[in-house]
């Protein structure tokens, strides 16, 4: 595909899924007509067309966005900002913004012949509930369903919710309804940009001893070492069968945050590294103030048959120091 086709797909799929936004409930009903989206209940939550405000009564704060229903802002209580989101956004119908989380699938990355990290991130969810639940966690739920354009480059129908809870954490989850009558294959994951203030004195645990793909070395498999990662500057690592909590000291920061995982396996970390950051729409220096820590699920593939859901979980929050 090039760019040129790129750009013309990602139009149309903004405008197909404009129209899925207002009758997406009904039109992946198969049998009988679906009930009409819950009324949202009336709470501090803040909506507006294209983007919803969280906030939870500790005065934390997170902002969503219809476009890719991606989480563009997480704010601890102190007003403290807890992911990156890059200056030289543009905001404009087909861009893609740079930073927050946003949503993979079906493709990760350049790992077929899909655009680059597949279908939804240009495209824009209906929400379908914000409110709060009865533990006082604020959250906004939001859909998403194939078109005509998407299934004129990946065959299969399909359905995605992705729900974002905000409490003293964040939790971003996905599902995604093989609505269709054939079995599908595909990848996902929550492509997080966490902000730090210095990648060069960043630490991860939890990847020791991991089998890694490196894709600045054309996918070549390796393994990590004993000890905790560091950032050597430009990294681009799929961590395969990881499963268990990962943490990443901030030591510029004085802070640890938390991520726990849920249905996916493996973990991607990512940096362009200075060379390579005006790439990536960054500006001068904003590579050492970014990590990527994904959630993810590339090796092996996520099967589902026909009626099957799958779902992915990734809670994140500040632990202590």
């Amino acid at each position: 595909m090039t760019d040129l086709d790129r750009r013309d797909f990602v139009q149309r799929l903004l405008g197909a899924a404009l129209l899925v936004g207002t009758t997406g409930i009904e039109a992946c009903s198969h049998a009988q007509p679906a009930p009409p989206a819950p009324t949202p209940t009336p709470s501090e939550n803040i909506r507006s067309l294209d983007q919803v405000t969280l906030r939870h009564f500790s005065g934390a704060t997170a902002e969503v966005s219809r476009r890719g229903a991606q989480v563009l802002s997480w704010k601890r209580a102190n007003g403290v900002e807890m992911l990156f989101l890059a200056q030289n956004n543009q905001y404009a119908p087909g861009e893609p913004m740079r930073g927050g989380i946003p949503v993979v699938f079906p493709q990760f990355g350049s790992m077929g012949t899909l655009p680059m990290h597949g279908l939804l991130k240009a495209a824009m969810w209906e929400i379908v509930e914000t409110s709060k639940d009865p533990n006082a966690a604020a959250y906004v739920i939001l859909r998403t369903s194939d078109t005509e354009v998407t299934r004129g480059l990946w065959p299969h129908p399909f359905r995605a919710t992705l729900r974002v809870t905000l409490d003293e954490a964040l939790s971003t989850s996905i599902t995604i309804e093989n609505t269709g009558n054939a079995p599908l294959d595909f990848q996902c994951a929550l492509h997080t940009y966490l902000r730090v203030g210095d990648v060069r004195r960043v630490t991860i645990n939890g990847l020791e001893r991991a089998t890694y793909q490196d894709w600045r070395r054309k996918g070549v498999q390796r393994r990590e070492s004993a000890g905790p990662l560091r950032i050597p500057g430009a990294i681009n690592r799929v961590y395969l069968r990881r499963p268990d909590r990962i943490t990443v000291y901030d030591e510029s920061r004085g802070r640890t945050v938390l991520v726990d995982r849920a249905g996916f396996n493996d973990v991607v970390v990512w940096n362009p590294g200075e060379k390579e950051a005006p790439n990536f729409g960054l500006a001068d220096g904003e590579d050492r103030t970014m990590l990527a820590v994904e959630a993810a699920q590339i090796d092996p593939k996520i099967h589902l048959a026909p009626g099957q859901l799958w779902s992915g979980t990734q809670r994140l929050r500040l632990g202590e120091t």
